[in-house]
């Protein structure tokens, strides 16, 4: 899994996202009392942004307890979401529809991925710029083989070194 790009970090997000919501679900089926939610603290805050929009998507009242220990040790503004995802779960405020489809169809796009492209590489031997197209990156992927580091010119030079 490629994290360190935005589509990648947005797939990892949702996913780490969801492992601490079934970590929370399986508290609650194991009658967990007062956690230690200080492994919550200065993680990445969109992710955790995250995760209460799920925890309010989920109209579960069984999460205010572990949300009201976690609203105890967190920072003001993470505080201030989990007093709305609460509040949310009380049914005192409504949830905003439309960003759960929103994030939904960003979350779908990241899965998608991009359209393979021709690439511009710079060549290791000459220092030119070729271009890696789209059909060659196909092949070298599906025969297993890195891509490219030089171009046509100094690929036929290093053969002719190599096999005359």
């Amino acid at each position: 899994m490629v994290i360190f790009t935005d589509r990648g970090w947005l797939i990892e997000t949702d996913q780490y996202a969801d492992e601490l919501l079934n970590e929370w679900k399986e508290w609650i089926k194991q009658g967990k009392q007062n956690p230690d939610m200080n492994y919550l603290k200065d993680r990445n805050r969109g992710m955790i942004l995250l995760l209460l929009d799920k925890i309010k998507e989920s109209g579960n009242q069984a999460f205010i307890p572990y949300l009201e220990l976690w609203e105890k040790i967190d920072y003001k503004k993470v505080r201030n979401e989990i007093r709305t995802t609460i509040n949310v779960l009380n049914k005192k405020e409504s949830i905003d529809h439309s960003a759960i489809e929103e994030r939904i169809e960003s979350f779908k796009t990241a899965l998608k991925g991009i359209e393979p492209h021709d690439q511009l590489l710079k060549c290791w031997g000459c220092g030119e710029r070729f271009t890696f197209t789209t059909g060659e990156q196909q092949f070298f992927k599906r025969k297993g083989f890195s891509y490219l580091k030089r171009c046509k010119k100094c690929r036929n030079e290093m053969d002719d070194e190599f096999f005359y």
